[in-house]
C-alpha cells in the first residue's frame, strides 16, 4: 500500500538541516520501504521522491494560498473569473464577503438590494455555477483574493 511520508520538525532550522539547506519541499507518495528509524525512512523517501503532491515554501503568505505557486492562482482565478464585468466582480467579492447577506453588501456597495439580487444571479448564469453550493463560494472566494 502506498503511504505519504512527512518531514516534521520542531524547529525549521532543523528541517532546512535535513534537507540540506533547501527553501522547499515537497510531500511525496511512496511506498513504504521498510521499519528503520524516522530519519532513515524519511530520507530514504525524499531521496526517492516520485509523485509530488504538495509544495511547501518558505514566507510569501500563509494558509492554503501559500501552497499553489501564485502564477498558476493567478491564471486560474482570471480563467474563472473572465465572464464577469468590474462591478460584477465587485459586488460578488462584496457578496462572498459578508456571507451572502443581501441587505449588508446593498449597504456597503450603496446600491439597492434588488440590484444586488440582479447582480449575483447574473453572476451565476455567467460563471455556471449554484452560489449556493458551498464549495463553488469558496472558490470562488479563493479566486477573488489572488486576482
Amino acid at each position: 500500500p502506498a503511504l505519504v511520508r512527512m518531514l516534521l520538525g520542531a524547529d525549521p532550522q532543523d528541517v532546512a538541516r535535513l534537507l540540506g539547506g533547501a527553501e522547499q519541499w515537497t510531500v511525496v507518495h511512496a511506498r513504504r520501504s521498510g521499519d528503520g528509524p524516522v530519519d532513515a525512512l524519511t530520507t530514504g523517501v525524499l531521496g526517492a521522491a516520485r509523485t509530488p503532491l504538495a509544495h511547501h515554501h518558505n514566507g510569501g503568505g500563509a494558509g492554503l494560498a501559500a501552497l499553489i505557486p501564485p502564477d498558476r492562482a493567478e491564471a486560474h482565478a482570471r480563467a474563472l473569473l473572465a465572464p464577469l464585468t468590474e462591478p460584477l466582480t465587485e459586488t460578488l467579492r462584496c457578496w462572498l464577503s459578508l456571507h451572502g447577506s443581501w441587505d449588508r453588501t446593498a449597504t456597503a456597495l450603496r446600491i439597492h438590494r434588488n440590484t444586488v439580487r440582479q447582480r449575483i444571479a447574473r453572476c451565476a448564469a455567467l460563471l455556471d455555477a449554484d452560489l449556493d453550493d458551498m464549495d463553488v463560494r469558496t472558490e470562488l472566494w479563493f479566486a477573488l483574493r489572488v486576482r
